[in-house]
């Protein structure tokens, strides 16, 4: 079963109250006996292997140009500051100048005011994650349409791929298979009878995407299963407040027995405050996009599991796409980035930050056509 959880007061959590209907059971029509809990492990166990390749196969028709000039907004977010370590190792490969512009993730006004700076900077392209393009501001898509300057777009879904937009690495193919790997994971650890509360910052659309393939791929496997997602805001991501929201829900009611967040950067102190509120062994926590904390916590023995994206690759992947942008050979498919589900017993194996394969920039180089 998948339901919203209702804030407890909206002062404490600022959660939008929203209902789910009908139980498990009665959407799914399965009994818990029919749980296939060796075939969720299967599908799990395919993830735990260590990435070797990068997906992008395709080489180009031609050397990558020279002498071009990239620039890369930046929110400030851990994960975006990652991406954009890829993006500046990927243009220094390239011979490229590279530079940065900044804004508030949650102010649009800072995002449009920043990607207006970069055009005036006159470059290539520039890129940017995580941000739908629906907050860049019509006035802003216009100056980069009437400027043919392309606007790499990753990290976002859904996307409408429209002059001047561009679509980067990370699009809604990612959030769909990195959200059922968790899931399968899900069904397995708990044996068919997990409750989770899951935590979503609907407002980043690839988020919602992956909340929405996990809870969908439970409802469709494990009809025991309970998921129930609780809404975050920006604010409460800003103010440091997901996870005191999260505990005040699972302190009010104690069935739960896994806490998932839909990004690990927004889990920081998860452990001691589950600790203070006496829940610490009673809860496993997981989710998506494992950070330095993550892994640790993992590397430490902590059960739970966290989907990995190689962040740097994300960001050679974004500038593949402006290069293709740039030779008019966008592909028409687009390329999901790595992924690899990190438990207790493969963390020891991964560096951190997480990246792999660990000659990715390598691998990128030679379809690029360089030496």
């Amino acid at each position: 079963m998948v339901a919203l959880v209702s804030a407890v007061t909206a002062a404490t959590l600022g959660l939008a109250a929203c209902g789910g209907g009908g139980s498990a059971s009665d959407s799914s029509g399965m009994a818990a006996s029919k749980v296939d809990v060796a075939s969720a492990q299967a599908v799990a166990d395919q993830y735990t292997k260590p990435i070797t390749e990068i997906t992008q196969k395709k080489a180009l028709s031609k050397p990558a140009p020279t002498g071009k000039k990239i620039i890369f907004a930046n929110s400030g977010l851990p994960a975006t500051q990652l991406i954009q370590g890829g993006v500046k190792e990927a243009a220094e490969a390239l011979g490229w100048s590279f530079e940065t512009v900044t804004y508030e993730n949650a102010n649009p006004a800072t995002l449009q005011s920043a990607l207006q700076t970069a055009l005036s900077k006159k470059p290539d392209a520039v890129i940017i994650a995580g941000n739908a393009p629906k907050t860049y501001g019509a006035a802003t898509l216009k100056a980069y349409k009437d400027a043919k300057v392309p606007l790499i777009v990753g990290s976002v879904c859904p996307l409408t791929v429209v002059d001047p937009l561009v679509a980067g690495m990370a699009g809604c193919e990612v959030e769909e298979a990195a959200g059922k790997a968790l899931a399968n994971w899900f069904i397995a650890d708990s044996k068919g009878k997990g409750k989770a509360l899951f935590v979503n910052v609907k407002a980043i659309p690839s988020l919602a995407a992956f909340v929405k393939a996990f809870s969908t791929e439970v409802d469709a496997k494990c009809a025991p299963c309970d998921v129930q997602v609780l809404e975050a805001t920006l604010t409460q991501v800003t103010e440091n407040q997901v996870v005191p929201s999260a505990v005040n829900k699972l302190r009010a009611d104690s069935s739960f027995n896994y806490l998932l967040f839909d990004n690990a950067q927004f889990s920081k102190g998860i452990v001691p405050a589950l600790k203070a509120a006496g829940l610490d062994g009673k809860v496993t926590v997981g989710g998506r996009s494992a950070d330095e904390g993550a892994i640790g916590a993992l590397k430490a023995g902590a059960k739970g599991a966290w989907t990995a994206m190689p962040y740097n690759v994300l960001g050679y992947g974004n500038v593949d796409s402006a290069i293709r942008s740039m030779l008019g050979e966008t592909d028409a498919q687009p390329v999901i980035p790595p992924v690899q589900l990190l438990t207790s017993k493969n963390a020891a194996d991964v560096q951190v930050p997480f990246r792999a394969p660990q000659d990715a920039l390598d691998q990128y180089k030679k379809i690029w056509g360089l030496s």
